[in-house]
């Protein structure tokens, strides 16, 4: 192939090579916006709750994929995720159990003729399971 010419860098015009069609100049990425919410900002439990684990209502969405990451044995070199303890850990579960809960008496109240589907998960609900599957008396 030595000597050929890629066909599709020849067909562009000229200054079209240098432009970048992926590239949104100044418009909002949402799902950048939505990884960077916080648990605290799901508003999945009551303030209260959540004052008593600053350390876990300061998590992202991103720093919960990540511990998913880390669980599944994939280092995510997060600072924040490293830094959690086992009592941290827990705290998450405990955050996200409370919202399962709430959320599942909220869909028995409503009787079953009117359930189509059960959805109830935290943003990202590996975390959560993998915290209530790890043995971690181990």
């Amino acid at each position: 192939m030595a000597g050929e010419e890629n066909p599709f860098r020849s067909a562009l015009g000229e200054g079209e090579a240098e432009f970048h069609p992926l590239t949104q100049r100044g418009a909002p990425n949402p799902v950048k916006e939505q990884k960077l919410r916080t648990v605290r900002d799901l508003n999945l439990v009551q303030p209260d709750v959540l004052e008593r684990v600053p350390q876990v209502a300061d998590l992202t969405v991103a720093d919960l994929e990540d511990l998913a990451s880390e669980f599944n044995g994939v280092p995510s070199y997060n600072p924040k995720v490293a830094e959690l303890s086992i009592e941290d850990i827990q705290e998450i579960e405990a955050v996200f159990y409370d919202f399962k809960v709430a959320a599942a008496k909220d869909l028995a109240r409503g009787g079953r003729e009117q359930l189509t589907a059960v959805d109830v998960s935290c943003c990202c609900c590996t975390p959560c399971c993998c915290c209530a599957a790890t043995d971690m008396t181990a």
